[in-house]
């Protein structure tokens, strides 16, 4: 059995899934705190099923999006400075003010890993005494190139925790993103809420092992799969937006589905998205109109419009979670699931395991690029393997290979998702039940 969470301000509610099926409901609303409303569902769960949860996985993105972000240093580096104000980084207005610094080091990479300037870290050493001296916890570091090697971010990171253990890090080629904007703003982004999910991953923590203390602690991720709750405190900006893809995969879950279409009837409208293997189709980027895209595999959910293309090839599978079915569904939709309610819940409670490998790599023949793409898989699975899953139960949902626009030969990115369940056999032969249930 699986608990489900969702968080938000003072408030939690939670659900219980074993196999496909809803068996609980429970939830504390306006609590005097979040730990206390957390820890109230927590302890009525632990009446009703004691020791056969398994698994808790909560989404914190309302919670982590309602913060106040931490104050961030910016690092960037690039063979010069902007030459004028037009050419900075331009962030959205909501962490622009959490930059109190930003910094310039002369480095930086080429397309191909070639460095275009070598890493001044003699003049940023200079400097380093004076950004430590102060009261900011939080650094972003962004190199040019950094997708074809991290060489110079990672010598900047280890030059600070050098000097100081506790520093917050972020480094850009940790997001893949072909821009560097976006993948400035993911990181400081990431940096700023790194505090805000340290102190989550605490509260989850300590109410999870209270009152399930065999069961495994997650969190959900933007992309429909979960990660260990150590990993909130890393990578905050993976679990800012989970319930568009918590919802697909929820819906899915309920009707019994590991490919195909998902429709979604709300009250504010209808979307569409698209399983496959048993995992919402992602996309790299959360784009965001004219300002910087969030460089963060999510699922791709869209508005469904009456030009929606339907296809008789591909399973669509249509949820009706509005308040009121007074009405039939916009489109002409007839809902296969009707009266649905808790999908993100639901997907919550059924989220896998997930990892990506996401990058550059240099290639030569046919021949090297399907050896650089099968390596990618196995490490994507080993990724899976060290979050948790089982070796048996690991697979790869995802397996691309994109050329390089503008001129760049040899030059292919690489991107692969794996997933899989827990670590111990009961959780292995659940998934596997689930896995057979959905087929």
């Amino acid at each position: 059995m699986r608990i489900g969470l969702t968080l938000k301000g003072s408030s939690c509610r939670a659900l219980v899934l074993d196999g496909r099926a809803v068996i609980s409901v429970a939830e504390r609303m306006q609590a005097s705190s979040l730990a206390e409303a957390l820890d109230s569902v927590l302890a009525t769960l632990r009446q009703q099923f004691g020791s056969r949860i398994t698994d808790v996985t909560a989404d914190v993105g309302s919670v982590l999006a309602a913060g106040k972000p931490g104050d961030v240093v910016a690092i960037r580096i690039s063979p010069r400075p902007p030459a004028d104000q037009f050419h900075n980084t331009v962030l959205p207005a909501l962490i622009e003010p959490a930059v109190t610094r930003t910094m310039h080091v002369r480095g930086g990479h080429d397309l191909r890993g070639r460095p275009l300037a070598p890493l001044d870290l003699k003049a940023f050493l200079a400097e380093l005494p004076t950004m430590l001296s102060g009261h900011v916890r939080n650094v972003a570091i962004t190199a040019v190139g950094s997708t074809a090697s991290p060489e110079h971010e990672t010598r900047i990171a280890d030059a600070i925790l050098s000097n100081n253990s506790d520093m917050r890090i972020s480094v850009s080629s940790d997001f893949y993103s072909s821009v560097f904007r976006d993948r400035d703003y993911t990181a400081i982004l990431n940096s700023a809420l790194m505090e805000s999910g340290e102190e989550l991953g605490a509260i989850l923590e300590e109410a999870g092992k209270r009152h399930f203390p065999a069961a495994t602690l997650s969190y959900a991720r933007n992309d429909g799969g979960r990660a260990p709750l150590a990993r909130l405190a890393v990578a905050p900006v993976h679990a800012l937006r989970p319930e568009p893809a918590m919802a697909i995969l929820g819906a899915a879950t309920l009707g019994g589905r590991r490919d195909g279409e998902v429709v979604v009837c709300a009250d504010a409208g209808v979307s569409v998205g698209n399983m496959r293997r048993g995992l919402p189709v992602a996309h790299s980027l959360i784009r965001q109109g004219y300002e910087a895209s969030l460089a963060t595999n999510a699922a791709t959910v869209e508005p469904y419009t009456a030009n929606h293309p339907v296809r008789a090839d591909i399973p669509s599978l249509v949820a009706d979670v509005r308040t009121s079915h007074d009405t039939p569904p916009e489109y002409g939709l007839v809902p296969t699931l009707p009266g649905a309610q808790d999908l993100s819940l639901i997907g919550c409670a059924a989220a896998p395991l997930t990892a990506w490998i996401d990058r550059l790599e240099r290639v030569s023949g046919q021949a090297d690029l399907q050896r650089v793409q099968h390596r990618a898989e196995e490490e994507a699975q080993s990724a899976a393997v060290q979050l948790g899953a089982s070796p048996a139960d690991t697979r790869i949902i995802e397996s691309n290979v994109f050329a390089m626009p503008y001129g760049n030969p040899g030059i292919v990115r690489i991107r692969v998702q794996a997933a899989g369940g827990a670590s111990s056999s009961e959780e292995q032969a659940l998934a596997t039940q689930a896995m057979g249930a959905t087929a």
